[in-house]
């Protein structure tokens, strides 16, 4: 499935088989989280983050199409494929990953939902941490004419 807008290029069969191989060595899964591929990070997520950011799509090829050709695909290969793109083409993988409504489920992310203030916990409501810079700067009271 492809819902990239149509001026923005797409992955091809064989880019998509290596990226799912990488998907698998950054993001192999937990106890509580499923793995990327079975959530189909390299298919329509990926899809959804190159629409947002079609710059990501030449390193996501070159590594694609790497990893497909290889037998193996270790994290130091990743890394020789990607070469200075690295960051990148994790950046565009864990994207995939944390839009995925089922990382989301897992994770206990309810998305954007309407919760008031009155609702907020006492850790949510303050915090030290947060008010420390206000204090610092003392106070600054601007009289009105």
């Amino acid at each position: 499935m492809n819902s990239v807008k149509a001026d923005v290029p797409a992955l091809d069969e064989h880019a998509r088989s290596g990226l799912a191989k990488v998907a698998d060595v950054l993001l192999p899964g937990t106890g509580k989280l499923p793995s990327a591929r079975s959530v189909g990070v390299h298919e329509v997520w990926l899809d959804r983050v190159l629409a947002a950011d079609p710059r990501l799509i030449d390193p996501l090829k070159a590594v694609g199409a790497a990893a497909a050709a290889g037998d193996s695909c270790t994290l130091e290969e990743i890394e020789a494929w990607a070469g200075p793109d690295i960051e990148v083409v994790v950046f565009a993988l864990t994207s995939a990953y944390y839009i995925s409504p089922a990382v989301l489920e897992a994770l206990g992310y309810p998305g954007q939902v309407r919760r008031p203030i009155s609702q907020a916990t006492p850790e949510e409501a303050y915090s030290e941490e947060l008010l420390a810079p206000v204090r610092e700067r003392g106070p600054i009271y601007v009289p009105t004419p």
